[in-house]
């Protein structure tokens, strides 16, 4: 069988839909080394999967309190963090491929190095160097012209010294494969015409998780669900918690707030009834009983949305998330709010216009669809199975899963 070099990505939402295709394998008699930060390795070997760390990079940044800009320079900078540590252990082995997140781990550079071919795990909406465009600088304005000389440099060393061109901006952010896993819908992919054949549409990775199963499900009745959560990497305060509480202070809704696990949850104990505070919530289970998902915009949680066919009301902080809000609102899922302006009296009208419109269920709905025909792990492992019968990479087949 197949010896397997994969290397995750930063958060939750990149590593999530590795994880049942890298289970496949190894059910196969595959063997898999997973590298990623530490705080991912509970996940990893929950999955049953042998994981190896790399250093954190981001350093406890989240996404949204830096620009863009600021984002290419940690990326880069972290090439030579990753980059050693990985290589290392590569030395000791004969890998046959590469499975890799696209956007962190430098899995492109990785499958170069080693001249072995590579799969990219599409964790957000897909991208090549003719679909990503980095935004413009305006050396004036302070919004990326300051920062365009130390990117050039770092991408001109990380070149040389690894004898390759060096990235663009584009490239920094799409680190594309042989093989392209896209865990979304054509349909919810924007401008699905501008990507080659190389990328294959398999819908969202929907699997059976470890959750803990101390929520209080018994609590939940009839009254419409709003369910809140601003992912793993975002996190908010006690204001962010208070604006809630003061949006929906009539027991009309029952109001679920996945909090964090970092969040000080002292006050909940004094929250109306209707508001269940937790630091985690088993987010698949709640949201098949959801009306309205209040969302950062993180593309795994708003797929995991859709695909229960759920509209939503979009925050976005950063990173991908305004893309994924576009598409969102632009198909007519969901409403766009800004976190600037954001109010408990435009929160609360959102979720009613939304809630109250069957219009937005019914997009809902329709890209739900799209993502529950793409095919998800079965469609994964299927056009994985391709690219190893192409690569002359021996495997033990595709099984039909019960997920």
């Amino acid at each position: 069988m197949a010896k397997i070099l994969a290397v995750g990505g930063f958060g939750a939402g990149h590593v999530n839909p590795m994880l049942p295709i890298v289970r496949h394998w190894i059910e196969n008699d595959d063997e898999v080394h997973f590298f990623c930060t530490e705080d991912m390795r509970q996940k990893v070997e929950a999955a049953g999967i042998p994981f190896k760390a790399y250093p954190n990079f981001i350093d406890g940044q989240a996404q949204g309190e830096i620009n863009f800009f600021q984002f290419v320079i940690i990326l880069l900078k972290s090439a030579d963090i990753i980059l050693p540590v990985v290589l290392e252990e590569a030395a000791k082995h004969k890998y046959d491929f590469v499975f890799h997140d696209s956007l962190f781990g430098w899995g492109k550079l990785i499958s170069h190095i080693l001249k072995i071919p590579h799969i990219a795990s599409h964790a957000s909406f897909a991208s090549s160097s003719e679909t990503k465009k980095a935004p413009s600088a305006d050396p004036g304005s302070g919004k990326g012209g300051a920062f365009l000389e130390e990117i050039s440099q770092l991408a001109d060393t990380l070149g040389r010294k690894y004898g390759v061109p060096a990235p663009t901006i584009p490239e920094v952010f799409s680190q594309w494969g042989d093989l392209n896993l896209v865990y979304t819908s054509r349909y919810f992919q924007p401008r699905p015409e501008t990507l080659d054949d190389s990328y294959a549409f398999v819908g969202p990775v929907i699997s059976t998780r470890q959750d803990s199963n101390d929520f209080p499900f018994y609590q939940l009745d009839d009254r419409p669900l709003v369910y809140i959560s601003m992912g793993t990497i975002v996190s908010k305060g006690d204001d962010f918690f208070q604006l809630c509480l003061e949006a929906f202070p009539d027991p009309r809704f029952q109001v679920v707030v996945s909090a964090g696990k970092k969040a000080d949850l002292s006050f909940a104990d004094e929250a109306p009834d209707h508001f269940i505070f937790r630091s985690h919530v088993p987010q698949l289970d709640v949201l098949k009983r959801t009306a309205v998902f209040v969302t950062h915009g993180g593309m795994n949680s708003t797929s995991e949305a859709l695909y229960f066919n759920v509209p939503l009301v979009v925050i976005p902080h950063g990173a991908d998330q305004p893309q994924v809000a576009a598409r969102v609102t632009g198909l007519g899922a969901g409403i766009k709010l800004s976190t600037r302006h954001l109010t408990a009296e435009s929160l609360r009208s959102a979720v009613d216009e939304v809630m109250e419109t069957a219009a937005y269920k019914t997009s809902a709905e329709t890209i739900g669809l799209s993502l529950r025909e793409a095919g998800g792990v079965q469609a994964a492992i299927e056009e994985a199975e391709r690219f190893r019968q192409l690569h002359g990479i021996s495997s033990g087949g595709v099984k039909q899963r019960k997920l």
